[in-house]
């Protein structure tokens, strides 16, 4: 890959407006109407494969990140948003692609924290001061094309100054597959001792572990997407939301009409998650050995069954509960969860009303609007849809 020209003034694709109006002269920043259209990409359409969050000596102008174009036709970030933030998603900090930034198919494009003078022989493009310094202790980075999440990686802390993180080198690269913390490791020594990154060019395979070293196994599933197997992305809290409940259906009995909602924030899996209730029905998420993949931005449907002849004409289930949801007035809760982590919660009091769901928006809680419409008798609710917006 060619590097880019080196630029003469600051990159103004930050997200902190305020910090851009200072900038004067040539890097004035453009309006909003200026800014390019972001539209058509799909989470996956690129994967981070490895990042220098801690170089040695000074971070300010020395980190840098790779992502991969796993496509069969070139791509361009033009438009795309790249963030980054601590680890529970706070302070974040973002950088609009203003510039064509083309990314080859199966090639790598490399993004430095370059802050002045030409870019070095590994950085095919600066996003200049606009995300400050990463963590060092670790964070997440990302891309994403308005509400539409391309990739995103939690990162854990490297064991030296100067040692890259990178994705295992014998995985083939993936935005879920990416999400497992065992998919990572620092950057093997070469067999010369040399530098201990790889950017812009495939990465070594990280070392297998063995006893003690190994710690628990997230466990592997089949990609009903891709056909092949690769790790269970797991859940942290915060990833998941419960955004409807429908607890007493007209079309059929409760025993097969009763189903809830869930919203993805990132890329998960939700194999092994336990979805609960107030009054201790709980069921474990599982359907080996495929994976219960939800892409970020999507919602999905946990039912009872998942035949849309007995369940009311539900769309796609994605998981199955056994416990049934209480139609009484009173304190209800459901929850997710993962080894013991609250995932997710919903809590409502108001009795259920017959053939209408129970919605979330934020912290707001009402009925489903008139014209929130499903299944096979018309029934008021979205699942596995976007929510209608509660009345005034």
């Amino acid at each position: 890959m060619t590097p880019l020209e080196p630029r003469k003034c600051a990159p103004r694709g930050t997200w902190v407006l305020a910090a851009l109006m200072l900038v004067g002269g040539a890097c004035e920043e453009p309006s909003r109407s200026e800014e390019p259209a972001c539209e058509g990409w799909r989470p996956g359409d690129l994967v981070i494969t490895e990042l220098l969050p801690n170089p040695e000596g000074t971070d300010t102008g020395q980190e840098w990140m790779e992502l991969y174009n796993p496509g069969r036709t070139a791509v361009d970030l033009r438009g795309l948003m790249l963030y980054s933030a601590r680890v529970d998603g706070t302070q974040e900090r973002a950088y609009l692609f203003e510039e064509s930034v083309p990314v080859a198919a199966k090639d790598y494009v490399v993004l430095g924290d370059v802050r002045a003078g030409e870019l070095p022989v590994h950085v095919d493009h600066s996003y200049g001061d606009a995300l400050r310094v990463l963590g060092n202790a670790g964070g997440v980075v990302g891309l994403r094309c308005a509400e539409v999440v391309v990739d995103e990686v939690r990162y854990s802390k490297s064991g030296r100054a100067g040692v890259s993180r990178g994705y295992d080198g014998r995985r083939v690269p993936d935005a879920f597959d990416n999400d497992a913390p065992d998919g990572w490791c620092d950057t093997p020594a070469s067999s010369d001792g040399g530098v201990r990154a790889s950017p812009g060019a495939p990465n070594a395979a990280c070392p297998e572990l063995s006893g003690a070293d190994a710690g628990v196994s997230t466990g592997t599933c089949l990609s009903p997407r891709t056909g092949l197997s690769r790790s269970v992305s797991r859940p942290l809290p915060g990833d998941l939301v419960l955004t409807e409940v429908m607890a007493d259906p007209k079309a059929v009995a409760d025993a097969q009409g009763e189903w809830v909602e869930v919203y993805a924030r990132r890329d998960v899996d939700l194999n092994g998650v336990t979805l609960a209730n107030e009054s201790g029905g709980r069921s474990v998420l599982d359907a080996p050995p495929r994976c219960l993949e939800m892409r970020a931005g999507s919602y999905a449907v946990l039912a009872h069954g998942d035949e849309p002849s007995l369940n009311g004409g539900l769309p796609p289930v994605l998981g199955t509960f056994g416990f049934g949801l209480s139609n009484t007035a009173g304190p209800h809760a459901l929850r997710l969860s993962l080894e013991g982590a609250v995932l997710a919660e919903a809590t409502w009091t108001g009795a259920a009303v017959p053939g209408v769901s129970r919605q979330w928006e934020g912290t707001r809680e009402c009925l489903a609007p008139e014209g929130a419409r499903h299944g096979t008798a018309g029934e008021r609710g979205t699942p596995g849809q976007e929510n209608l917006p509660c009345a005034p």
